[in-house]
């Protein structure tokens, strides 16, 4: 997902409102968190408010309140619900891969999970995830689009704000303030910018709000 101050047509895949997945004899529906009351419609609102994060990044974009497995944010699940389908490959953090989340994500989005980041289209993580962004798919010179979206939680987007941003989408600094990240992150970030036009997009989710940090904005402390 690539966003710059132009939105890109191929940044995120094609929203998929259709797919039924079959349901064996043994499945059962008991205990499985709902999706979208109208997929159509919510999907598309949560895509505009995802695609206006990162190409204003920096903004606190929201989604409604609906019911969510237990640990995922709101915004997250939305996000989730919204951007896969059978053809977008998924990566947990083992922190956050709860049965509950996974059992919803295969019903509703019949997304494939993974097992290593690299191989992940979209992955959630929280902040203190046992590695760095470069564990995740950067894309390349010749295609920059195959890289990994992460939806990272946090605790609050409307913190003191204490980073600054610069880059396309931005006029001149956008000031912000993001609870719950450990002081990797800023380098984190800065090396990720770096690699521009390779590196991956982030979506910071808190609650219902999100935030979209793409690999053009650079974090100033």
């Amino acid at each position: 997902m690539t966003a710059t101050n132009e939105i890109h047509p191929f940044a995120m895949p094609a929203l998929s409102t259709t797919f039924s997945p079959p349901l064996s004899p043994a499945f059962s529906l008991a205990g499985l968190c709902a999706g979208f009351d109208d997929p159509v419609h919510q999907s598309q609102q949560v895509f505009r408010r995802a695609l206006t994060a990162l190409s204003e990044p920096g903004t606190v974009q929201n989604v409604p309140e609906i019911p969510v497995p237990e640990g995922v944010h709101i915004a997250s699940y939305q996000l989730c619900l919204t951007l896969l389908d059978a053809e977008t490959p998924l990566w947990i953090a083992p922190a956050l891969r709860t049965d509950a989340l996974v059992s919803a994500l295969r019903f509703h989005c019949g997304c494939r999970l993974v097992d290593e980041p690299g191989q992940a289209e979209f992955a959630l993580i929280s902040p203190d995830f046992d590695g760095d962004l470069t564990y995740f798919a950067q894309g390349s010179h010749e295609y920059p689009d195959r890289s990994t979206t992460v939806i990272v939680q946090v605790e609050s987007l409307d913190a003191a704000s204490t980073w600054a941003l610069r880059g396309p989408g931005i006029d001149g600094v956008r000031t912000v303030g993001i609870a719950g990240l450990d002081p990797r992150w800023p380098g984190m970030l800065a090396d990720n910018c770096r690699q521009f036009p390779c590196g991956v997009d982030l979506l910071f989710t808190a609650g219902t709000a999100l935030m979209g940090l793409p690999r053009t904005t650079r974090v100033e402390i």
